[in-house]
C-alpha cells in the first residue's frame, strides 16, 4: 500500500509543473479516454494521458517515459489509451 501511494504521488508532481501548459482544446477529447482503468492505472493513465498529454510530446521527454512505465506495471503491460 505504501508502493501505491508513493508511486501515485510521484505520478503526481511529475505531471503538476507542466499542467498549465496543456493544448488548446485538448482537454474536451481526452476527457474520459482513461475511464476503463481504476486505482493505479487510473492514476497513471490520466497524468500520461489527460494532464502531460504524452502522445503529442517528443518520444525522449523523460517524464513520459517514467508514466508509460508505472502505466504499464500497473496494467501487467497493456498500452496507454493514448
Amino acid at each position: 500500500m505504501r508502493h501505491t501511494i508513493a508511486t501515485v504521488l510521484i505520478a503526481m508532481l511529475l505531471v503538476a509543473p507542466t499542467r498549465a501548459r496543456t493544448l488548446p482544446d485538448a482537454d474536451e477529447t481526452r476527457a474520459g479516454m482513461c475511464a476503463e482503468f481504476s486505482g493505479l492505472a487510473l492514476g497513471f493513465c490520466v497524468a500520461l494521458c489527460e494532464a502531460r498529454q504524452c502522445d503529442l510530446r517528443a518520444n525522449d521527454d523523460e517524464r513520459c517515459a517514467i508514466l508509460r512505465r508505472g502505466f504499464e506495471r500497473a496494467t501487467d503491460g497493456q498500452p496507454a489509451p493514448c
